[in-house]
């Protein structure tokens, strides 16, 4: 702590401004007022004074961010609601490229954790920079009380205790003030800056460099608006040249005309605006609703796509007047930001992903199908030219992960694609390219899933690989494109080919809902005409040829396929054993899909809209997914990020699978922690085995790390409309009116309960799923026990109208070296299949005797007819299984 302190120096008093609230900003009043915050000479922690560098009065704050993560004061002035902006000089010895954040703490004790303004930058430079931060500009984390109320000012160099820190940072703060920011409208862009950023000499530029060259602005605006309309090339994949033909019949506009008296509803709520939209309102701000995705939506401009169609079918110049006029209006009210990514904390207009999504989706399309109107005028289309420019810009400086990358890389692409007169043109299209053929290389396994392992997010990025490799074709760009583009992307597809359930869907995982296949695969043939096996599973077996494997494994995302075959009546399991995940992320390890006869029979809860309400919980929790809940706790992956994902180069999962004409098993294990404190109660191994084509047996052991009793709830969320149990062989039986279904039959043990549970809406919410959203039957099995606990039930698919064959699943006497489950699967028939499966892997060579068997495999299994005779043997490794002595 410094020894000299001085009294902090107020140059404009709050009370003489005579504003009891944060101020509009005024125009020409930048610097007009200031409010020292620091002059440096107080006491700041984690720094040292310095009288070397300098801009003000005798001292700044030496921070050297190897001696000290962050510099803080409380000493300051704690109104800031007369003024709009923040400044501050800094001196950077290096342009070291480190982060840091400006927290600006205002705690709201009626909101959980702590509550603050943030900003993060970077140190990019060298020498003397002055800072000066729109508080616009500053993100809000979670509910800071306002401006009036700021109790502390903190730089931050390590924020997220993981970041390395950087020795060679070293900065130097001085002259910390409060000020009024001149109001400043977007595009920040100006002519002349928009003339510079474009390449005179490029194709169609003939007549804006004449007018340049005479100094006449307004011609080259004329001549750039005009080459802007007229032009062939480059194209766009929905470009129209022509205004629309006024049909004799009107159309319903019902839409459209409610978004041109701008009453927008968005994710099923409404808002009424007044004559200009405001882009950071959100209906959806508060309680169990609260969300960004509804703001996330409106300035990704998804409301203007029915005003397009409006446009195109009635031939009516309002609506490509009204697209115009919004487009213009959030240009004017939303400008770039200048320090900000915009991402963390989230900023409305200038997300990375709300960019993206403008730049690479809405934007062209709706620019280019209103270009005939002459509501399209020339300072619309030189206002558009700049707000593109700015958007590819910011794009190219805040280069996001996964499947943001994905979309931003595409949208810098696309812009560099269909505005080649700007002279960054090239490179927008070359940095593009490097980004999304190193997420192809770095971010997509090698059986095809991208590491945020939710399909839905896969298939995201699989249209917008695909997409830019679109566009380059449609505009001869292909040596754009690298050679081996397409290696992973044929990959990609074939994930989806071996996924697809019979019903020709394939199930969404994570963050994702099922999705339909078939059009997906089709698109596939047009990259890789030769793969008939796409068209086979495209055409539901009409055409092409079936895929090489029934079933397969994905050793990379952990995602194994066990099928009967390729027909519409086959079954069908997709066991999930892999990793967390880069992204969207459901802590549901070692879950299960189940389709039979025509139907999935087990389900996940599947995704729920990203708020704050108690089902999105719930999706996300392994309470709404088909594993195992220990002492009621969820498994916890969330605070253990190096277990997230792959990284390159990539190895498979260490888990067994072992594919067979007669069987497929496969294991997996879950060992990362319960609950929010990621205790270590147990660990969860699962295996299952399918015994083609009937029916499945799910084996868990769970391994306690103590000797204290626990409970075991094992989940299956049904595809129905009720669920019936058995009393006495605790055997569940889905019943849905004339359909097929689905039963649960466990082996009988002491102790095991089974209760299902439907719709409930107290948390901890239980028994509902997606698609639609709806109450579901979920059936719990569980046991509480001390030491190791093996559970096991078999699914046995039951066609409509049949009768579950199975009597009983009961225990047998088993006698091995190394502990081992055992069940006799009694059948009404009189036959049995006998089962036995040893508890840990590698204990292959060892004899097991089971019933009147004996192997020395680590599991096998015996068919035995109701005459006695043995009709198949299945076994996973050994070398043996015999009756008796024999």
């Amino acid at each position: 702590m410094w020894i000299r302190r001085t009294i902090l120096n107020v140059a404009v008093s709050l009370t003489a401004l005579g504003i009891a609230c944060r101020p509009a900003p005024i125009a020409g009043q930048a610097d007009a007022a200031k409010l020292t915050v620091s002059d440096c000479e107080s006491a700041w922690e984690g720094g040292v004074p310095d009288a070397e560098h300098v801009q003000q009065g005798e001292h700044s704050v030496k921070w050297a961010h190897g001696d000290s993560r962050s510099v803080t004061t409380g000493d300051i002035p704690h109104d800031w609601s007369g003024f709009n902006a923040l400044s501050f000089w800094l001196y950077s010895e290096k342009a070291t490229g480190s982060r840091f954040h400006v927290l600006l703490f205002s705690e709201n004790a009626e909101s959980d954790g702590i509550d603050y303004y943030s900003l993060a930058l970077k140190v990019d430079f060298a020498g003397w920079r002055r800072l000066l931060i729109p508080f616009d500009e500053i993100g809000r984390v979670r509910s800071p009380l306002g401006w009036g109320n700021i109790e502390r000012l903190t730089l931050h160099a390590a924020w997220d205790p993981r970041t390395v820190i950087d020795p060679d940072t070293v900065l130097y703060i001085d002259a910390v003030e409060l000020t009024h920011s001149a109001a400043e409208g977007g595009p920040r862009m100006t002519d002349e800056e928009l003339f510079e950023a474009l390449d005179p000499d490029a194709a169609g530029m003939d007549r804006m460099r004449a007018a340049l060259a005479k100094g006449d602005m307004a011609a080259a605006k004329h001549a750039l608006a005009e080459h802007i309309r007229t032009r062939r090339e480059p194209q766009w994949f929905t470009m129209r040249r022509e205004r629309p033909a006024v049909p004799a019949d009107r159309p319903d506009t019902t839409r459209a005309d409610k978004i041109m008296a701008h009453e927008l509803t968005i994710h099923g709520a409404t808002k009424q605006f007044g004559p200009r939209i405001e882009w950071d309102a959100n209906p959806l701000s508060e309680g169990e609703e609260r969300t960004n995705e509804w703001n996330a939506s409106l300035n990704r401009h998804y409301h203007m796509p029915p005003l397009v169609s409006a446009y195109l079918a009635t031939g009516e110049d309002k609506y490509a007047a009204e697209v115009v006029a919004q487009i213009t209006a959030w240009i004017e009210d939303c400008p770039v930001l200048v320090h900000s990514s915009g991402n963390s904390p989230y900023h409305y207009a200038w997300e990375t992903l709300n960019v993206a999504v403008r730049i690479g989706r809405t934007w062209p399309d709706v620019f280019h199908q209103c270009l005939p109107s002459p509501a399209v005028t020339d300072e619309f289309i030189v206002q558009f030219l700049k707000s593109c420019c700015e958007h590819a810009r910011h794009l190219m400086k805040w280069p996001s992960n996964g499947n943001w990358l994905t979309m931003e890389s595409t949208g810098i692409f696309y812009t560099g694609v269909l505005y080649p007169m700007f002279r960054e043109a090239a490179d927008w299209r070359k940095t593009a390219i490097e980004r999304l053929y190193m997420q192809l290389n770095e971010q997509v396994y090698p059986d095809g899933l991208e590491y945020e392992l939710a399909l839905g997010y896969n298939l995201f990025c699989l249209r917008n690989f695909t997409g830019v490799l679109d566009l380059a074709k449609l505009n001869a760009r292909m040596d754009d494109i690298p050679e081996d583009y397409l290696a992973t992307i044929e990959n990609m597809y074939e994930y989806i080919m071996y996924a697809t359930m019979p019903d020709s869907r394939a199930p969404g995982l994570n963050d994702s809902g099922d999705a339909a296949a078939a059009p997906l695969l089709r698109k596939g043939l047009e990259y890789f005409p030769d793969r008939r096996d796409f068209l086979y599973v495209a055409t539901g077996g009409a055409e092409g040829e079936p895929p090489a494997e029934t079933s397969h494994a994905n050793p990379y995302s952990g995602h194994y396929i066990m099928r009967s075959g390729w027909g519409s009546g086959a079954s069908y399991l997709l066991f999930d054993a892999g990793l967390f995940g880069a992204g969207h992320q459901h802590e549901d390890k070692l879950t299960f899909v189940l389709f039979a006869n025509g139907r999935q029979q087990i389900i996940d809860a599947g995704n729920y809209y990203y708020n704050a309400s108690r089902w999105r919980r719930y999706v996300l929790s392994t309470r709404g997914h088909n594993t195992i809940m220990v002492d009621g706790l969820d498994q916890h992956r969330r605070r253990n990020r190096e277990t997230y994902i792959l990284r390159p180069p990539f190895e498979p999962l260490d888990n067994e699978w072992v594919s067979d004409q007669s069987f497929e098993y496969v294991v997996g294990t879950y060992d990362d922690g319960y609950g929010p404190e990621r205790k270590k109660i147990a660990a969860h191994t699962r295996g299952i085995l399918f015994v083609k084509p009937d029916y499945w047996i799910v084996t868990d052991t769970l391994l306690p790390a103590d000797n204290e009793q626990h409970t075991y709830e094992s989940l299956f969320h049904l595809n129905a409309d009720e669920a019936t149990v058995d009393e006495h062989t605790k055997a569940l039986t889905t019943a849905t009116a004339e359909r097929s279904r689905i039963a649960i039959v466990p082996l009988a043990a002491e102790g095991l309960e089974v209760n299902v549970v439907k719709g409930l809406e107290e948390e901890p919410v239980q028994g509902w799923a997606n698609n639609p959203w709806r109450p579901v039957p979920t059936a719990i099995y569980r046991v509480r026990a001390k030491g190791p606990v093996d559970m096991l039930q078999v699914l046995y698919p039951v066609a409509a109208g049949k009768e579950l064959p199975i009597a009983e699943v009961a225990a047998i006497p088993v006698e091995a070296e190394a502990p081992a489950v055992g069940a006799a699967i009694r059948f009404k028939d009189g036959a049995a299949h006998y089962f036995v499966q040893c508890r840990e892997p590698g204990t292959d060579g060892r004899n097991v005797h089971f019933a009147d068997f004996e192997t020395d495999a680590r599991i096998a299994l015996v068919k035995v007819s109701a005459a006695g005779e043995i009709e198949q043997v299945l076994r996973v490794g050994g070398t043996f299984v015999r009756r008796g002595g024999g």
